[in-house]
């Protein structure tokens, strides 16, 4: 990296933690959340109106989630009388198009088996929910670009609660697809698959929202290889409006082989250039507890 592109225009402060971009992965998940957003990002609507704009939102979760995305700064409540307010997008909840547009289009590319006709606000809410889920961005960041480890590898700075709980959210992952384990029962060899590298653009798009319009943030541990991979691949325009949802968005071409994938990420890594200086980046194996509940 050179030095012209490390000039510090920002303070290396700003630079988003795992756990904080969990956190901001935790209340976008949360069910019916991006229908509600994609309602207001037509327009500022009363809170029978955001209703009306989309039927499947059920009434009896709507208030709560609405809740949510206000205490998070997602959505602001507009004062129209005794005890009445409408509801509108926050500059935070507008800037969210390109996060919503990346985890979409990994969604596609890499759906659920056994999940037929799934739309998009639940695809969604479903890749940012895996990114939501504790250790996933620390394991996928300690297996991307490397060699197949065993356990043992992988946990190494955990204590035996952790390692317990990270056991389980590989045995996820690998259902989901995000890594695969090779060898014996005894020995087995974790690697990251295809989709569990490309799912970075979606952390690098989650990131660079957070770091523009900080969350509330959780204590984590800054600079890992997905992070890093995955905010060079946020290059996602921010749809038109009511863009999103109205036409399936096209699925990236499937590149060839996982080799080329890991080949990517490593050549992100390396070319990755900040409009503020870089974060000193944690020795060596990159590995975070991500705090946070499972969704």
């Amino acid at each position: 990296m050179s030095t012209a592109t490390a000039t510090a225009t920002t303070p290396v402060t700003s630079q988003p933690s795992v756990g904080s971009v969990q956190g901001a992965a935790e209340v976008l998940s949360i069910r019916w959340a991006t229908r509600i957003l994609h309602a207001l990002r037509q327009g500022t609507a009363s809170s029978s109106g955001l209703l009306a704009a989309d039927p499947a939102i059920p009434v009896s979760s709507a208030y709560s989630v609405v809740r949510v995305l206000t205490g998070a700064g997602v959505i602001t409540r507009i004062p129209t009388g005794a005890a009445r307010f409408d509801l509108t997008l926050s500059a935070k909840g507008k800037a969210l198009a390109p996060v919503h547009a990346a985890a979409l289009s990994w969604a596609q590319r890499y759906p659920r088996s056994g999940v037929e006709g799934e739309q998009a606000p639940e695809m969604i809410e479903e890749a940012l929910g895996l990114l939501a889920s504790s250790h996933t961005v620390p394991l996928l960041s300690d297996l991307a670009g490397r060699e197949p480890q065993v356990y043992p590898q992988l946990v190494t700075s955990l204590d035996a609660r952790d390692k317990a709980a990270a056991y389980q959210r590989l045995l996820t992952l690998e259902e989901r697809g995000l890594v695969s384990r090779s060898g014996t029962r005894r020995a087995y060899r974790w690697s990251a698959t295809e989709a569990g590298l490309a799912i970075g653009r979606v952390y690098g798009a989650l990131a660079t929202w957070a770091c523009a319009v900080p969350a509330q943030s959780t204590p984590g541990r800054p600079g890992t290889v997905l992070a890093a991979a995955g905010t060079k691949a946020v290059v996602v325009h921010s749809p038109a409006q009511g863009e999103l949802f109205s036409s399936p968005q096209r699925a990236e071409r499937p590149v060839s082989a996982r080799a080329t994938a890991a080949a990517d990420l490593r050549s992100i890594t390396l070319h990755l250039t900040f409009s503020h200086a870089p974060a000193p980046q944690p020795p060596a194996p990159l590995l975070a507890t991500a705090s946070g509940h499972r969704r």
